[in-house]
């Protein structure tokens, strides 16, 4: 395909209604890591499943555990949920499914290549920046389905990038007798609950983490029905485990997203602690700042478009172009840049894609304190850090509050002359704080306790 290839070296006056399809600067396929190790080996996997058969036995001379039932009863959620703190559209992809090729080949049930030979679990990775979002506790694990648990695996190393000893883990037992294990826990985090408590479909069971034979935090499901026979919870043409899907709502093979979008001072960089990934994120930018901008996507698919666009503080287009995606990835990621001039109007910018019929956005400030300081304002606030009420000073006539989180999103807003904000409905953290008067802006970073 033939790209007209298109660098912003200065910002435009006007804009033409055409879009243009152009070529990024950078990103492409993010390569889940991985190695030849299974997330288990036959004799790791061999152990968990004796101590489970020991444990179920005495679970059930205790009453804790009842005899399996109708295997139509059990119908499972997703297993994996956002922390509440965690405002990204969406937070993982899907690298491996079950191999069901029982050769040295590889072929996952849909008849595809998303497997490694003899792979026995789904693995779902946290994406973007894995390690950010488990330095944060961003993606929670929750319970398929209702259930006891029936064994707990913890206190193992949970943030490296290799096969390194034991995983921790909690495995659930469902009224038909099915056992599911979900793997790579991080260290402390699992569930409170103990060995033969019941949990509910959608419950907390621990956070997404990298402990055990991983090399990234993700999630490994692995299910086994009563008989103890390995189950691919998705159903589909080269299944050869079962028949029938194991999901409330199969999700389809592809399900493009993207899962974020953001600014940066500097290029990202992807990798293991050892390597430092670093998101470089940065939502302040002034006159003479490169910007990054970056989008970051699950199952895009080839020849799909993305539309991009950038909007001044007033909701004028200031720029606006498309790309057409080449080749179908599990995660890609690609980035756009310029240098900013000084001729653009200060304010809060809304960086916006529409990707797969979603509309996404976000802001971030654009030589706010420049103009902070030619206007000579005078706006203070009080106390900081802040518990339920802020309290501004400075200011005598109509203006306009915006607070922030560090993801990029906007938390709260409010046109007020009240010089008492009432911030209790925010969660606890740090935050920036933009408050807009008819001609001057303030911006402050304070935290929320």
């Amino acid at each position: 395909m033939k790209y007209i290839i298109f660098i912003i070296l200065s910002i435009v006056t006007s804009i033409s209604n055409a879009q243009n399809i152009i070529a990024p600067e950078g990103g492409g396929e993010y390569i889940v890591p991985q190695n030849d190790d299974n997330c288990l080996n036959d004799i790791d996997r061999s152990n968990i499943q004796n101590r489970l058969t020991i444990n179920q036995t005495h679970l059930q001379r205790k009453g804790l555990l009842n005899p399996p039932s109708n295997r139509e009863d059990i119908q499972f959620a997703w297993p994996l949920q956002a922390a509440e703190t965690h405002a990204w559209n969406n937070y993982y992809g899907i690298s491996n499914y079950i191999d069901q090729d029982s050769t040295v080949g590889i072929k996952d049930f849909n008849c595809g290549s998303r497997t490694y030979d003899g792979h026995k679990g789904i693995d779902i990775f946290s994406w973007p920046f894995p390690w950010y979002q488990y330095e944060n506790n961003s993606i929670e694990i929750i319970a398929a389905a209702d259930g006891v648990i029936i064994e707990k695996d913890d206190g193992f190393e949970d943030d490296h990038c290799e096969c390194i000893g034991s995983w921790n883990a909690v495995y659930v037992q469902h009224t038909d007798g099915s056992v599911a294990w979900y793997g790579h826990m991080k260290i402390g985090s699992l569930t409170e609950k103990a060995i033969g408590e019941s949990v509910e479909q959608g419950e907390y069971l621990g956070i997404v983490a990298s402990s055990g034979c991983s090399t990234g935090p993700h999630l490994h499901l692995e299910v086994y029905d009563s008989e103890i026979k390995l189950i691919e919870p998705f159903t589909g043409e080269c299944n050869r485990f079962n028949e029938d899907t194991w999901w409330e709502d199969q999700q389809d093979y592809r399900e493009p997203k993207l899962n974020l979008l953001h600014t940066h001072d500097a290029v990202p960089e992807h990798g293991c602690p050892t390597v430092n990934e670093d998101p470089h994120f940065q939502n302040e930018f002034y006159p003479g700042d490169r910007i990054y901008t970056a989008f970051y996507y699950k199952d895009a698919l080839a020849g799909s478009i993305s539309n991009y666009r950038i909007l001044t503080p007033d909701g004028e287009v200031w720029s606006e172009w498309e790309q057409e995606m080449e080749t179908t990835f599990n995660a890609s990621w690609w980035y756009w840049s310029e240098i900013l001039p000084d001729d653009a109007p200060f304010g809060i910018w809304t960086l916006e894609a529409t990707y797969s019929g979603e509309v996404l956005t976000h802001e971030y400030s654009y030589g706010v304190y420049a103009n902070v300081e030619n206007n000579d304002i005078q706006i203070k606030i009080y106390p900081n850090p802040a518990k339920n009420l802020l309290n501004i000073t400075g200011i005598n006539n109509t203006f306009k509050i915006i607070i922030i989180d560090l993801s990029g999103k906007t938390v709260f807003t409010e046109n007020s002359k009240n010089n008492k904000v009432d911030i209790t409905s925010i969660a606890a953290g740090l935050y920036t704080i933009q408050i807009q008067t008819e001609d001057k802006l303030y911006v402050e970073k304070f935290i929320k306790n």
